[in-house]
C-alpha cells in the first residue's frame, strides 16, 4: 500500500439538535403532535388487548394505531403493557372476565386516582398474564418494531409499586415478581427490556432501566442512588442490586415527571434538567415528553438523548484491489448505540443508485460516549475494480459520491442520521 496518493477529508460536527433512530422523544403514540420523532409509545392494557378470554384484538390495534405506517416510516416502539392505570373515574384496566374468575384485589380511590390494583400474586392471574404476554409478543414480531419494552404489568401504571399503605393487597414477592419477568425476557428475545428499578433480576439479565421521574431531583436522585449502591424494596433490604455501569450495555428510559411544570424543567430549571438527563446516560424519554413551546429547553434536552455519532476522519488510498478506506468514527452523545444495525459505506452514480456496498466493521455498541474507533475496509471485487482501481480520479470527480449509512433492519433502510455537518440524501451522509 502506498500512502503518497492518500486523500485525507475531516468533519465539522453539527451541534444541532434533530431527533434520530431508537433515541429521542417517544411521545404517545395516538397524538397529533409526534411530530418527526422516530419513537412512538404505546401503553396498551389488557383490557383493551384481550376483551374476551382467549380473543385477542390485535387486527383492532393495529388498524386503531396504523402500525403498517409506522413500519414503513421506520418508526419503532417503546411499549408498556398494564394492568392498573388510575383514573377520575371507577373503572377496570384489566379485562371483565378477568376480574369474574379472580376478584380478589383492590378497588381503590387514593390521591393517585380511582381504580382496580390486582391481587397478581394470584394463580388464575399469573396464568393468564403468562398467555396475553406471550400472545402479545408473537403479534408485534420480531422485526425490531417493538424496540423497548418497559416491564409494566404489576402495580400502579405498571410502575412495580402499589399504594398498599391505603389498604390495597401489596405487590407479590421476589420470587413471583421474577416470574412476570421472565416472561417478559423470554416471550421478547429482541426487544430491549427496561425495569423501573435495579431488581436483582435487571442485574443478572443485563436489562435497562426507566425512570417515570425525570427532571424531578429527589426523586431522580433517588433512582441514582439505587443504581449506585442498591437499597430496599417492601421488606427486603437487598431487593435492589447497584448496577452502576448497566447504561454501558443496555439502556435508559423514562418520561417527565407530571410534578414539575414545563416552564420549570425546560426554563429557569433547564441546567438541572440537563444535569439530571446525563447523570443517568438517558436515550429516550415519553410519552411525557418536553413542549415545544419551550423551543430552547425542548431542543437541549433532545440533544442530550443518546448516542450522537459523525466521522470525523476519512483516509482513502488507490491499491491493488480498489481502494483502502479507513474511517475514524466518533460518539458525542450520551449512551451507544444499543444495536448491531449494519454500518456501510456505499459508491454512488449522480442519480443515487448505489454502485457498490461495502460493510464496515464497526460494532455500534461497542463505542461509548466520548470514544472513537477507526476502522478500515477495501472497496473491492469487480464492479469496484472497474470503477475504482486505475479510475482514481473518477471518485473525487462529480458525478460519483461516497456515503455512508447505518440500515434499519425493521425496513432495510438506511435510518441513522450522524452529528457532522455533510449533505444527506435518502438516510445517508455524503463523505465525498
Amino acid at each position: 500500500m502506498t500512502t503518497s496518493t492518500t486523500k485525507t477529508r475531516t468533519y465539522a460536527a453539527d451541534d444541532s439538535a434533530f431527533p434520530n433512530a431508537q433515541i429521542g422523544y417517544a411521545p404517545m403514540i395516538d397524538t397529533a403532535e409526534a411530530g418527526d420523532a422516530a419513537l412512538r409509545y404505546l401503553e396498551l392494557t389488557w383490557r383493551e388487548a384481550e376483551p374476551e378470554e382467549g380473543v385477542y384484538a390485535w387486527e383492532a390495534i393495529s388498524e386503531k394505531y396504523d402500525f403498517a405506517s409506522l413500519r414503513e416510516q421506520g418508526i419503532h416502539l417503546v411499549l408498556r403493557f398494564v394492568c392498573d392505570v388510575p383514573g377520575q373515574e371507577t373503572h377496570l384496566d384489566i379485562p371483565d372476565w378477568l376480574y369474574a374468575q379472580t376478584k380478589d384485589g383492590s378497588w381503590y380511590d387514593t390521591d393517585y386516582g380511582k381504580g382496580y390494583s390486582p391481587n397478581y400474586a394470584n394463580v388464575v392471574f399469573r396464568a393468564a398474564h403468562h398467555r396475553v404476554l406471550y400472545a402479545l409478543a408473537e403479534f408485534l414480531g420480531t422485526d425490531g418494531f417493538a424496540s423497548y419494552v418497559e416491564l409494566g404489568s404489576l402495580g400502579h401504571w405498571g410502575e412495580w409499586h402499589i399504594k398498599s399503605e391505603d389498604g390495597l393487597v401489596s405487590m407479590p414477592d421476589e420470587t413471583i415478581r421474577d416470574e412476570y419477568a421472565a416472561d417478559y425476557l423470554a416471550a421478547f428475545p429482541t426487544a430491549k427490556l427496561l425495569m423501573r428499578r435495579p431488581f436483582r433480576f435487571a442485574a443478572e439479565q443485563g436489562l435497562g432501566l426507566y425512570n417515570d421521574m425525570t427532571g424531578e431531583e429527589k426523586d431522580t436522585m433517588e433512582w441514582l442512588g439505587w443504581i449506585a449502591e442498591g437499597g430496599w424494596y417492601g421488606s427486603d433490604p437487598n431487593a435492589l442490586t447497584p448496577m452502576p455501569d448497566f447504561w454501558q450495555d443496555a439502556p435508559v428510559g423514562g418520561e417527565f415527571t407530571s410534578s414539575l411544570s414545563m416552564q420549570d424543567m425546560l426554563g429557569k430549571e433547564l441546567p438541572r434538567t440537563l444535569h439530571l438527563l446525563e447523570a443517568s446516560h438517558m436515550s429516550f424519554l415519553g410519552p411525557k415528553t418536553a413542549s415545544i413551546k419551550y423551543a430552547k429547553g425542548y431542543n437541549a434536552v433532545l440533544k442530550q438523548l443518546g448516542y450522537r455519532l459523525r466521522v470525523t476522519e476519512l483516509k482513502l488510498t488507490p491499491c491493488a484491489d480498489g481502494v483502502y478506506a479507513e474511517l475514524t468514527v466518533a460518539n458525542k452523545g450520551a449512551a451507544p448505540f444499543y444495536w448491531e444495525w449494519p454500518v456501510n459505506l456505499y459508491v454512488e452514480d449522480a442519480a443515487g443508485s448505489t454502485l457498490y456496498t461495502a460493510r464496515l466493521p464497526l460494532s455500534l455498541p461497542e463505542l461509548m460516549p466520548g470514544k472513537s474507533q477507526k476502522v478500515s475496509v477495501t472497496l473491492e471485487g469487480a464492479n469496484a475494480q472497474e470503477l475504482l482501481c486505475g479510475g482514481w480520479k473518477r471518485l473525487f470527480r462529480s458525478p460519483k459520491h461516497l456515503t455512508i449509512g447505518i440500515v434499519d433492519p425493521m425496513t432495510s433502510r438506511d435510518a441513522v442520521r450522524f452529528a457532522m455537518k455533510a449533505a444527506r440524501k435518502n438516510g445517508r451522509t455524503v463523505l465525498l
